[in-house]
Order: C-alpha cells, then structure tokens, then sequence
C-alpha cells in the first residue's frame, strides 16, 4: 500500500515538475513552489506531518501516520524511502522502486548502520548491567528491521534464552571518542523473565545456501 502511495505522489511530482519546467523564467520560482505545496498537501492527505522538503532535490522529511520518522528521495522515474525508528538508528531501512525497476544499486547515506556492527553488540541497562546480547536481526516483508533477537540467558541465570525486542526499545549509538558501538534498554530481570521467549522453528531454523 504504500509503495503505491509513493509511487503515485513520485507522479504527481514529476507531472508538476514538468508544468514548471514549461514555465517561462519569471514564474520559475513560483512553479517550483507549486511542487513543494502540491507534493506536501499529498502526503498530508497521506497520514504524513511534520513534512519539510527541499526546494530542489525533492528530499522529504516527514512522520507517517504511526509516528515514525521517514525521508523520501523523489526522482522523476524513482523515489526511495528511508525510514528511522524513533529511537534506534539501527531502525532505518531503505526501499526503492521504480516503474521501470532499473534502480539496482543505491548509495548508503553515512547515518545509516550495518547489521554486521549491531549483531553481537552486549545491550546494558540503565544499571549499567549487562542485560543480553543481539544474535539476530528480524525483517517485515517490506525490509524493515520488525525486531532485535537478543539472547538474555546469562543475565538471567539460565540457558540459552532468546527474546525478540522492538529496535524503538532499544539505543543503538556510536560513540567517536572510544570508536565503538553501544546499545541501551531499560530492561530488569523480571522484565525480560516475563518476556515470551523467540524459538528457531520453521523456516527460521533452515540453513543457507
């Protein structure tokens, strides 16, 4: 749904755009404002707020309708969505599409992270306790990182304990001065006892290629 949603506002764009391009120079300034106002009462209409978008580059700042920030880069025959959890960088995701699928590779903005430094980072609490471990990443359909798996085993005194955790529950930061990733959850024991607890099974527990 909102693919299509973004495919059709990547539309309007472009048809808009076009219209100021025609324009003659004196109106430029004004064409160009139509597009942002045209493309900003879309998404509101949308769901979106917060919106901010550049006056040439078509880069979109705004909250979808649960909250979460997003950023949009639109492009005459393209667009791509970024979206952050509202706590964890690690939250972002990208996805491009395009009418005529000729987008393959994109360019990773600086802010985003790597799967590769989140997992086996330790996760301490406010207590400054080691709470757990991030084993895994778990992603939606539409490539979105839904969840950490984290082992708490240890903390717990037990086994090996998996928990799946909301990535908007957990700080992932990193820190320039000692060059290192870090990870923060407001987690006790008895939380993370309570919690249900993430298994292997089906499709999860095949092996790769």
């Amino acid at each position: 749904m909102r693919a299509l949603l973004l495919a059709g506002t990547a539309a309007i764009v472009l048809s808009s755009a076009v219209y100021a391009q025609t324009a003659n120079n004196s109106n430029q300034t004004g064409g160009s404002n139509s597009v942002r106002s045209n493309l900003t009462q879309m998404l509101q209409k949308s769901g979106y707020t917060d919106i901010k978008v550049a006056p040439t580059s078509f880069m979109v700042h705004a909250k979808d309708s649960d909250g979460n920030p997003v950023v949009m880069s639109i492009s005459p025959d393209s667009f791509t969505e970024v979206t952050s959890g509202s706590n964890s960088t690690m939250g972002n995701a990208a996805r491009n599409d395009n009418a005529g699928g000729s987008q393959t590779f994109v360019n990773v903005p600086e802010g985003d992270d790597l799967s590769s430094k989140v997992v086996g980072l330790d996760i301490y609490n406010g207590d400054n306790k080691d709470i757990g471990t991030i084993k895994d990443v778990a992603m939606n359909p539409n490539g979105r990182v839904a969840a950490y798996i984290v082992s708490v085993g240890g903390f717990l005194g037990m086994g090996e304990h998996y928990v799946a955790v909301n990535p908007s529950a957990v700080k992932v930061t990193y820190n320039d001065t000692d060059k290192k990733w870090h990870a923060n959850m407001n987690a006790d024991a008895d939380q993370l006892k309570n919690a249900p607890e993430f298994k292997y099974t089906g499709k999860w527990s095949g092996s790769r290629t």
